[in-house]
């Protein structure tokens, strides 16, 4: 796990050292103890997330070009109201603690219903690949885990928990365009995990047990 240093470590406890400051002791230790488990669930998630990327990828190859030529990667996707993974290191550190768990909390909603529609376009696309139909159910359910582990903590710091509606169903007008979008769903859970990872290094050391 990266743990911060210098100068970047400063800016972003500078947002958690006043909340941390007015939770009494034993919230505190609450907080601690669902960072720790969030950091080691997220651990497993993302070699989860590994696993299904290849699986998705592999299977991809038995579906037709241009998916099976050397060197194919399709450009990512934008997904309907999905916070983005990747912020600049100046956007990142300006996150307050609140903002950071938010888009967290909105992400792994949006993500687990994502998944869930990966799924039913494989089943058409790809019904006897049942070992990559198993892992994105898994993952879909993976991601409701986390997200509800996410909320938790967030009461815990007495923060709001957002009300996120369920996205509307994706769309794809051909069959190519399913296996894109389908692949840029499991891309984008990958690198939310990732930075996830980032977003709790800096809690576990705001709130240490």
């Amino acid at each position: 796990m990266e743990v911060l240093a210098g100068e970047e470590r400063r800016k972003t406890r500078q947002g958690f050292v006043s909340r941390s400051a007015r939770l009494c002791s034993a919230q505190n230790q609450e907080a601690a103890k669902k960072i720790e488990q969030i950091c080691k669930q997220v651990l497993m998630l993302a070699a989860n997330s590994q696993e299904l990327l290849q699986k998705y990828v592999s299977d991809l190859k038995h579906q037709g070009d241009p998916f099976g030529q050397p060197g194919f990667l399709p450009e990512l996707v934008d997904l309907p109201g999905f916070p983005s993974p990747n912020l600049s290191q100046e956007a990142w550190l300006s996150l307050s603690d609140a903002e950071r768990l938010r888009q967290n909390y909105t992400a792994y909603t949006l993500l687990a219903a994502y998944l869930s529609d990966m799924k039913c376009w494989q089943e058409d696309l790809n019904p006897t690949a049942l070992e990559l139909l198993e892992l994105l159910e898994k993952s879909s359910k993976q991601a409701l885990g986390l997200r509800s582990n996410v909320a938790s903590l967030m009461k815990t710091l007495c923060f709001f928990v957002p009300l996120v509606s369920p996205p509307p169903a994706l769309e794809a007008s051909t069959a190519f365009r399913k296996k894109v979008k389908g692949w840029s769903v499991c891309q984008q859970y990958q690198d939310w995990l990732h930075r996830t990872q980032r977003d709790f290094t800096v809690l576990a050391q705001t709130f240490p047990l």
